[in-house]
């Protein structure tokens, strides 16, 4: 819990100040938990006019297992598709198209189950190949790609984005990693009640539209990110070696065999599970009514459901190391190392002074840089 209150205040803070405001805080933030077991953390802050305003799944990478690897990240995607009366022109269609495309889908992920069955014989070099030379595949591929075209004439693109920025809302964003799932934007403090009403709505009533085919835009953004970088699946390989045994083994975004195989029904059941009240924290940071927000969380957060048995834990622990690991890689790049030393959690102890001790070493003001970069002259940059 520390970890997530540092980390979102920091963020809001963050935007606050950018909207103006200085530094300097004053007040105590105020904590309170509704009802359904969904945290509200409330900190005065500032005259701006404007409110930096976030709330956190506690969930990310760290919770998914083998075979959904990038659900979490995928839901960063997905919770800005809308609900029933936000980004459809005819929800009555939309309902029956998403009926039809997991129909179709169903027939598609038989027959990939085959074809996963026979790139493990050796038959084919991947699902690509073997779905390309499969009629039955093929055919339902095209009736599926004709579903997503007819759908897309039916939905009011990025409408959940429009309704804010028309409010005179902007920075609106969201972010996942191995802890938390993230979403955040800053609104003008007389829009307050806006933001209350459709974080809630998109909560209450989310509606995935578009899953199978966001599924490719996560995965061109792992290829972007990752595999068409020289360094990015090196870096994954040192990751997972580090993280030895542990759910932070596996990237965010998830393996791309795993991303291509996740049903919208996988998805509903890890939303339910994850995204109840009481795995929720919402922050808000600024020139706010306290007792307003608070009767404001009450009217909309207190909709939504909390789960009585709560999420697992992460029971795996990381796999003690007999020794130092050294990982060796050929990239067309300049030549780089990276050192990574076992320490503490976010909250442990010796936090503080290891951060301390990495701000020291950190930048171009740092004892790294000038000791290798401009004394030794060995390096062209450095970070800790």
């Amino acid at each position: 819990m520390k970890k997530l209150l540092y980390l979102l205040s920091t963020l809001l803070l963050a935007a606050a100040v950018t909207a103006g405001e200085g530094p300097k805080i004053t007040e105590q933030a105020q904590e309170f938990v509704l009802d359904n077991g969904m945290r509200v953390v409330l900190l005065k802050h500032g005259k701006a006019p404007m409110v930096a305003a976030g709330w956190v799944a506690h969930v990310g990478s760290a919770n998914e297992r083998p075979g959904i690897t990038g659900i979490s990240h995928l839901f960063e995607h997905m919770m800005f598709k809308g609900t029933p009366t936000i980004g459809t022109k005819d929800f009555a269609l939309d309902t029956k198209i998403r009926k039809q495309l997991d129909q179709i889908r169903e027939k598609m992920f038989a027959l990939e189950r085959k074809f996963r069955d026979q790139v493990r014989l050796g038959l084919f070099t991947s699902l690509d190949e073997a779905a390309k030379t499969n009629e039955a595949y093929q055919a339902l591929k095209k009736q599926f790609d004709e579903l997503i075209a007819k759908q897309r004439k039916n939905m009011v693109k990025d409408e959940f984005d429009q309704i804010y920025t028309q409010a005179g809302a902007n920075r609106m964003n969201a972010f996942t990693n191995h802890d938390m799932t993230v979403y955040f934007i800053q609104v003008p403090k007389n829009k307050l009640e806006l933001w209350f009403w459709m974080e809630s709505e998109r909560l209450l009533h989310p509606v995935f539209r578009e899953f199978y085919s966001e599924r490719d835009v996560v995965y061109e953004e792992r290829r972007m990110r990752t595999e068409s970088t020289p360094t990015g699946v090196q870096d994954e390989v040192f990751e997972s070696l580090f993280w030895r045994g542990h759910p932070y083994a596996w990237p965010v975004v998830g393996w791309p065999s795993d991303i291509a195989a996740i049903t919208r029904q996988q998805a509903e059941a890890y939303y339910d599970l994850y995204y109840a009240a009481n795995n929720l924290t919402a922050v808000i940071v600024g020139d706010i009514d306290v007792d307003q927000a608070k009767a404001l969380a009450k009217k909309y957060f207190g909709r939504l459901k909390g789960q009585k048995t709560p999420p697992p834990d992460v029971v795996t622990m990381r796999t003690p190391q007999n020794g130092t690991v050294v990982y060796r890689a050929e990239v067309d790049d300049n030549a780089s190392a990276t050192l990574a030393y076992a320490t503490t959690a976010f909250a442990g102890k010796d936090e503080p002074a290891l951060s301390m001790l990495a701000s020291v070493l950190n930048g171009r003001t740092g004892k790294l840089y000038k000791e290798l970069v401009l004394k030794k002259k060995i390096a062209t940059d450095v970070r800790a």
